[in-house]
């Protein structure tokens, strides 16, 4: 195997670098527009590379963890994408949460190019890729994902889902369920805090009773200390429930409960908690409850 290549270093994927730099027994590379990102796994044993090119041309395997839809297109098409840049018999894992059509637009001109491509949405946070314990949510052809199946080891757990676009289907309902989780458990736990319950005694409650949830005891703790440093941003939240109403449609499915959450996550967003993590969303139910009493 030569070189494996990480492209795009934010929160998930600087931290899958640092992992499989760790892990792995050959030269991981990284690539980011943002010189910061370079420079934070560069710091931590990841080759930092300042162009595109550098990063994936010879790699055997490349990691592409980015924001959005339209940006995976840039990155991957084109004459100076990735696909351009890899070498045939080289297998391209997609690891962002994006739409489905878009990931098997993907593999059809990476296949054109004798390029294997497999559909890898994850779930788990950074400390989870860091950890390489993240689950990694996989569609794609048998042969392929076996291909690679000892370097996906090294990121997390492989659940197989089907056919390219499945992994990115099955990413978007998950993190339907999970936006959905913590914005009931915002509104709950908010209401009884407002109504007089003490909120570490409410918390050692809830987070053994019937309505709890990963996503509770995973985020809510770091409410109680104050902490909403981006986990994963109330921005991402909101734009995974858009992704959600966009699958609805093309299957003429009405989703009104994700369409209510992706409001509500914009209403945090415009009312302070943008940039925060999605447990933010807390603070916004806290301070309609503090308003409330006011009019007491």
């Amino acid at each position: 195997m030569s070189h494996i290549a990480v492209v795009g270093l934010g929160l998930m994927g600087g931290s899958a670098a640092i992992r499989l730099s760790e892990a792995a027994d050959v030269e991981v590379r990284g690539f980011d527009l943002d010189p910061a990102a370079r420079a934070r796994v560069a710091a931590e044993g990841v080759t930092a590379t300042s162009t595109l090119e550098d990063a994936v041309r010879g790699a055997s395997v490349v990691f592409t963890s980015l924001p959005n839809s339209d940006i995976v297109r840039r990155v991957w098409l084109g004459t100076d994408g990735i696909i351009a840049f890899a070498d045939p018999g080289a297998v391209l894992v997609e690891l962002s949460t994006i739409d489905p059509d878009t990931m098997r637009a993907l593999g059809a001109a990476a296949s054109e190019r004798g390029i294997g491509v497999v559909d890898s949405p994850v779930s788990g946070g950074p400390g989870e890729a860091r950890a390489g314990t993240l689950t990694l949510l996989v569609g794609g052809d048998d042969e392929v994902v076996e291909s690679i199946a000892d370097t996906l080891a090294l990121v997390g757990t492989t659940r197989r889902t089907g056919d390219l676009g499945s992994g990115k289907i099955t990413k978007i309902v998950n993190n339907m369920m999970g936006m959905g989780n913590v914005l009931v458990a915002a509104e709950a736990f908010a209401l009884g805090v407002t109504a007089g319950v003490d909120p570490h005694v409410l918390y050692g409650i809830l987070s053994q009773s019937g309505g709890t949830s990963s996503h509770f005891t995973k985020r809510f703790p770091k409410a109680l200390a104050g902490d909403f440093e981006p986990g994963f941003s109330i921005e991402l939240g909101e734009k995974d429930l858009a992704l959600a109403q966009q699958l609805a449609r093309s299957r003429q499915m009405p989703v009104p409960t994700a369409s209510l959450a992706r409001d509500l996550y914009a209403m945090a967003r415009v009312e302070g908690q943008a940039g925060k993590d999605i447990v933010a969303i807390l603070r916004m139910y806290e301070q309609w409850g503090q308003n409330g009493s006011e009019l007491d």
